[in-house]
């Protein structure tokens, strides 16, 4: 069964850049998560169907993508995040 919620910072119409933006730290996980996004988007016609998968929209890989993104916008370098250099 599809999740209901969405949370998404972004739409089908505006979708997450490929690259990804300075602020974020995991710029892999940023790459990968923003293709599935992209590659799971509702279809044209009703906009119920997953056109990757051909699931209920949002589909399963949508959620787990999106999550993704949504964790990498929200992770802020932290001190322990920061390379120490020992004299």
């Amino acid at each position: 069964m599809p999740r209901s919620r969405t949370r998404s910072a972004y739409s089908p119409q505006e979708p997450p850049p490929l690259e990804a933006p300075p602020q974020v730290v995991e710029v892999v996980a940023w790459q990968i998560a923003s293709r599935i996004w992209c590659s799971h988007l509702p279809d044209a016609l009703l906009g119920v169907q997953c056109d990757g998968c051909g699931e209920h929209w949002p589909c399963d890989a949508w959620h787990v993508a999106d999550d993704v993104i949504t964790d990498c916008l929200d992770h802020r370098p932290q001190e322990s995040d920061v390379p120490r250099t020992i004299p």
